[in-house]
């Protein structure tokens, strides 16, 4: 993707996620879209197929950002806190995201980019070839997925430094050797 196109991409995924924070998901449709976006339909298009597509894409963008890119700069322990910061800080994007749709796997996408994160600690641990620690990896990643889910769909939230604690102390407890 050229950067000219990128742009115009992250341009218009940024606008979805502010629409979706401001209106509702069932209220932001492509059209929406790119009116306020004063750019041509075909322009969404190019890039996706329709708005779940750029929910997808929209969610993977941001977590590559947030915990695949930070892998070589930042201790695992900073970038798990960022990710939990990320979705606590749009809560209400993040809450529509996992309440008013279900053609995209949130849950999913979120435990994705926690395996990419857990097997940058398991290599660092030397146990990357452990069968038992590659398997319990995925199932650790789901429970911390569900357990943000869980504080953002629930109507009495904890505070997001506790959830990332526990993660921490469930990531440790689970890989030490």
């Amino acid at each position: 993707m050229a950067n000219s196109e990128l742009y115009i991409t992250k341009k218009i995924a940024n606008t979805f996620r502010e629409q979706i924070m401001k209106k509702g998901f069932n209220h932001v449709s492509v059209s929406s879209l790119m009116r306020i976006l004063d750019i041509r339909r075909q322009t969404f298009y190019d890039s996706f197929q329709d708005k779940y597509d750029l929910l997808e894409w929209q969610l993977n963008d941001t977590l590559e950002e947030t915990i695949d890119n930070n892998i070589d700069y930042l201790h695992w322990k900073e970038i798990l806190k960022l990710f939990i910061y990320e979705i606590d800080a749009h809560k209400r994007y993040y809450y529509e995201c996992l309440t008013v749709q279900t053609e995209v796997n949130v849950a999913d996408i979120f435990a994705t980019h926690l395996v990419v994160l857990l097997a940058h600690v398991l290599e660092r641990q030397e146990l990357i070839s452990n069968k038992k620690a590659q398997d319990n990896m995925w199932f650790l990643c789901l429970g911390i997925s569900t357990t943000i889910i869980h504080n953002v769909t629930t109507p009495n939230p904890v505070d997001y430094e506790l959830i990332v604690k526990q993660a921490i102390n469930a990531i440790e407890y689970s890989f030490e050797s």
